[in-house]
């Protein structure tokens, strides 16, 4: 078996992240929305602009009905009255890269801003983050990562894709019980016609679907699910990705 040098937490460059309050009772005010905390958050989200006055009867909740972005397409948040969406993703490879826990205090921010403008019944919190890595020959480099010698031989031999996902359901921060999905597969990267081969790590840590119908976060739990998040990513990835 020829040797492939390991990937660990610091080879990883972060492609996006995603910060989300579930609002299931919800009746958006776009106007409300649009009055009152829209103005605030131009200097942000500078760029396009997009509303959706109504939606078709029987329409999903989740659709967004106000999305509004940043110049760069960096930023992104969508509203809907099921839930808000706060997104970061990489609009370039030579553009500046957010830090995880920078991105989720602006998210925080926007949400609670959100929040008490509306004073919805927040039943769910998830915090969303996807990493890459180019790497040559990705699919087999997974194969050996997380597989034992004898699979290397066959069938894991010479995968052109691969693709391992885990979950767990733990406490976090004491407080919040969560899923955590860490998902590592192939992918690849296109940028300015050129194309490179990459491994994936794909994260989501979310609070209970099962518990949304009792649940009512309020201010206090959404700085630190979302503070407590910032730092478990990390951890994750170190996790599956250690040094040396």
């Amino acid at each position: 078996m020829s040797h492939m040098q390991e990937l660990t937490a610091d080879n990883f460059q972060l492609a996006s992240c995603q910060a989300t309050i579930f609002t299931p009772d919800g009746d958006l005010a776009v106007s409300k929305v649009m009055k009152d905390l829209y103005p605030s958050l131009t200097t942000l989200f500078d760029g396009a602009l997009t509303t959706l006055g109504t939606i078709p009867q029987g329409a999903p909740p989740e659709i967004p009905r106000i999305i509004i972005e940043s110049k760069s397409h960096e930023w992104r948040c969508e509203f809907s009255s099921a839930r808000v969406n706060v997104h970061w993703r990489r609009a370039k490879s030579t553009g500046a890269c957010v830090a995880i826990g920078d991105f989720f205090e602006k998210a925080v921010g926007i949400l609670l801003q959100y929040a008490a403008l509306l004073s919805p019944r927040i039943a769910r919190l998830a915090a969303l983050t996807t990493r890459f890595s180019v790497r040559e020959e990705p699919g087999l480099f997974l194969a050996r990562h997380f597989c034992k010698d004898r699979w290397d031989k066959a069938p894991l031999n010479r995968p052109e894709n691969f693709e391992l996902h885990a979950h767990k359901r733990y406490t976090l921060a004491d407080d919040f019980t969560v899923n955590s999905w860490a998902k590592s597969k192939t992918g690849k990267l296109s940028e300015a016609g050129d194309e490179k081969l990459i491994v994936l790590f794909e994260q989501d840590l979310n609070t209970l679907k099962e518990d949304a119908t009792e649940k009512d976060f309020g201010e206090a739990d959404v700085k630190k699910f979302f503070g407590a998040a910032a730092n478990e990513l990390d951890s994750i990835l170190e996790l599956y990705y250690p040094g040396t």
